[in-house]
């Protein structure tokens, strides 16, 4: 007998959890909707009562095509730039009814509203859908920027059947509410410099990693990594975020021979300088110890590569000095020294 009552409780307990009202049933309580990303929804056991002065069967002042039953609301808000919306419904399943007692089909409407969740200041701002019994599509234009509108969906009521009771998707796009957020164009830095990140976004501003970041909260901080990052910048505007990143690389420091032998063997007949490659604007300059120019070019490929002549000249062995500017993101750096000719 315990156990029977047990399974009745349970069952009881399963149902009560089944015919709960959705938590969006009222505007106060409206689902946010991101960008681009979509949302599972229900307007089962929605209530009657969905906002300040409106239920059920009403009009909400005349501003509607269609009286609201079951309803449950969406918001979202509008980027820096504001314009088109579009909200796209995708039916997924509605309860049915075989004595056709029940309708299968919703309606909605993208709304304004200058004090929200008050139906007395709701203006519609996109068509207005009646009766959809498969997917549909809401579409606002000229939305102005950072601002906060709703969607409402509801179950249609026709012919005498009951308002319908559906599952379905929803999702907002468009220019007036994709996400304005980007890290910039990826860096290279000279080992032990700064490189300023050129991000932007609307909302709140953060960067991940922040140990190298001078504020982590700006759009445009300076990075010392010690090494090749990755940057996160986020954007979050109310329960939305949106993120891209940037790839800063740690150039690796040159490494300057200080003596070749060329002597055509084959064998250190150039000049090498280990990373050079990492800086094709670099500028090289060799000087002898009269303080002549004996080499001289503007980067260092192996097809510039010094073989220690001047004007096709063979140079004698001696000591000769060197300056290397190369420049990284903005930044440069000098190497300077000598480098030995032995033949």
């Amino acid at each position: 007998m315990k156990f029977l009552f047990s399974l009745l409780f349970l069952a009881l307990s399963a149902t009560s959890c089944f015919l709960q009202a959705p938590a969006n049933d009222n505007c106060l309580n409206a689902t946010e909707l991101c960008a681009n990303q979509t949302v599972n929804s229900t307007n089962l056991q929605a209530t009657s009562s969905a906002c300040h002065g409106c239920q059920d069967g009403s009009s909400l002042s005349g501003n509607f095509c269609y009286e609201i039953n079951n309803t449950v609301w969406f918001t979202f808000t509008t980027n820096s730039v504001g314009g088109q919306i579009i909200a796209s419904i995708n039916l997924l399943s509605c309860t049915s009814d075989t004595s056709l007692t029940a309708n299968n089909e919703l309606q909605g409407i993208i709304i304004d509203a200058t004090i929200p969740c008050d139906e007395s200041t709701y203006i519609a701002v996109s068509n207005c859908v009646s009766g959809a019994s498969n997917n549909f599509t809401l579409l606002a234009n000229n939305l102005a920027p950072n601002s906060t509108y709703y969607i409402q969906i509801d179950g249609a009521e026709a012919s005498g059947l009951s308002a319908a009771e559906c599952g379905f998707e929803i999702t907002v796009s468009g220019d007036g509410i994709d996400p304005i957020v980007n890290a910039g164009e990826d860096l290279s830095v000279l080992p032990g410099e700064s490189v300023q990140l050129n991000g932007s976004g609307d909302g709140i501003i953060s960067w991940l990693p922040i140990e190298t970041l001078s504020n982590p909260s700006i759009t445009n901080p300076l990075a010392n990594p010690i090494s090749t990052t990755t940057y996160f910048i986020s954007s979050t505007i109310n329960s939305c975020t949106y993120t891209d990143d940037v790839l800063v690389v740690v150039l690796n420091p040159l490494t300057v021979m200080t003596a070749f032998t060329p002597n055509d063997d084959g064998y250190n007949d150039y000049w090498e300088i280990a990373n050079i490659s990492n800086y094709p604007g670099s500028k090289i300059t060799v000087f002898d110890r009269w303080g002549q120019i004996v080499f001289n070019t503007s980067g260092y490929s192996s097809e510039k590569r010094w073989n220690g002549t001047n004007k096709g000249l063979r140079l004698p062995s001696g000591t000769y000095f060197y300056i290397i500017e190369i420049t990284a993101s903005g930044s440069s750096k000098i190497y300077n020294g000598p480098v030995t000719i032995i033949r």
